[in-house]
């Protein structure tokens, strides 16, 4: 019985994590990627492992608050009023999805898949070849408004329904958890449960291991158009003009899923969330548990010796430009928190930008499309890629050889809208 082949587009943590199950399963994997594998949307996140984040992004009240950021130049989130009808779309859809019900059905699927890559995780680290800062110190939810701990205790009281534990905490609390740095903070909610890493160890032992097993890749390739016959993809064209033949094809190209699965005649809803991000080597002053700023929606990860911070969500487009009030947004926030944590944007030697694919409902694509045989599709985990990477590369491997699947798939489903 010859092995099944199956060629992934998309070097990021969702698709090489699928190569890495798929050759456990014993297929023939190819990975092809337009860029070198060193600097997508899986390095420069925040590197934070979250069971706690149920809620998906499109819940109540974020119209509403949404429209509010829109007008503040150094807000967290912006929309660029653009004509552009996939963006009209997406944000009807969007506002669709913004009730409680959605909430609801959301919250076991994103905590099961966020709680099996935090295991899946605990796996890789047993192995001799990976070692990339893994270290489960859980998640504290910083606030300094009374609206702020209203909102947060709240949430806390959803995630607890479905058995997630969760501390609220006051500022006497927090100090406890976090002694060695300065915090002025109103209290807090601490998830034990979560967990952090380096993305940029990862990724690059990841890439390694998988060529050390003999999965062939194919970087600086860009896919530019397929050869279909009989509802089955056959042939792969590329930017150069030369072809390939394909048996099985997933597409897991974060942010370009959606253009290259329009070429396929498969539609998704997806918009590009372009993030920023800093890292600052060898931090003299860090905290030791991750934290998000809840008022500015502010990450700060330690990462071994480092310190990385990031933030904001603009659906621009692909833009290539570098939004310094944002950027600066995410800067100011800091010191309200940790006030002997004071960075300018003139002291950072290098920003980092990217772009998480984001869906109307705030649930990834992970699917076998019906119109197309041979065709999988998975991404749309917008800022959540690194922590559902390894569940979702186990998932959409499963469905690619047809075993049993590990969870429901339903609302992962590519034709759900």
């Amino acid at each position: 019985m010859s092995k099944k082949s199956v060629h992934i587009i998309g070097g990021g943590v969702i698709g090489l994590c699928a190569a890495w199950y798929l050759n456990e399963s014993g297929a023939e994997v190819t990975v092809i990627d337009k860029g070198d594998l060193k600097d997508g949307a899986s390095h420069g996140n925040a590197g934070m492992v979250v069971p706690s984040h149920v809620i998906p992004l499109s819940s109540p009240g974020m119209i509403s608050q949404g429209i509010k950021w829109m007008f503040d130049s150094k807000s967290p989130f912006y929309v660029k009023p653009r004509i552009d009808l996939s963006l009209l779309q997406w944000t009807y859809k969007f506002y669709k999805s913004c009730n409680e019900a959605h909430v609801r059905r959301a919250m076991p699927a994103l905590f099961r898949l966020n709680e099996w890559s935090k295991q899946l995780y605990n796996d890789f680290v047993l192995r001799p070849e990976f070692e990339f800062d893994f270290v489960q110190n859980g998640l504290l939810m910083l606030y300094k408004t009374v609206h702020q701990e209203k909102e947060e205790r709240e949430l806390a009281e959803k995630a607890g329904e479905i058995g997630l534990e969760a501390q609220v905490m006051d500022a006497t609390g927090i100090k406890k958890l976090e002694p060695g740095i300065q915090l002025d903070v109103l209290g807090g909610v601490y998830f034990p449960g979560d967990a952090n890493l380096h993305p940029n160890k990862f990724m690059e032992q990841l890439v390694r291991a998988l060529e050390e097993k003999g999965v062939r890749f194919m970087t600086n390739t860009e896919v530019v158009d397929f050869r279909t016959h009989s509802g089955k993809v056959k042939e792969l064209l590329f930017k150069e003009g030369n072809r390939i033949k394909v048996d099985n094809l997933l597409i897991a190209g974060g942010s370009w899923s959606s253009r290259l699965l329009k070429k396929l005649g498969v539609k998704i809803h997806l918009q590009e969330g372009k993030g920023y991000s800093a890292t600052i080597k060898n931090a003299d002053i860090k905290p030791n548990i991750p934290s998000i700023l809840t008022e500015g929606k502010v990450a700060v990860s330690p990462m071994g010796k480092d310190l990385r911070i990031g933030g904001t969500l603009e659906l621009g487009g692909m833009s290539t430009n570098i939004n310094k009030n944002r950027l600066q947004g995410i800067f100011d926030n800091l010191p309200k928190y940790y006030p002997d944590l004071k960075l300018n944007l003139n002291d950072i030697n290098k920003v980092w930008y990217g772009y998480r694919p984001c869906t109307p409902d705030g649930m990834p694509y992970i699917d076998k499309v019906k119109s197309v045989e041979n065709l999988f599709v998975a991404t749309g985990h917008a800022m959540m890629g690194m922590s559902m990477g390894p569940a979702t590369g186990k998932l959409i491997s499963e469905m690619i050889i047809d075993s049993k699947q590990s969870m429901d798939t339903t609302l992962f489903g590519v034709d759900r809208f």
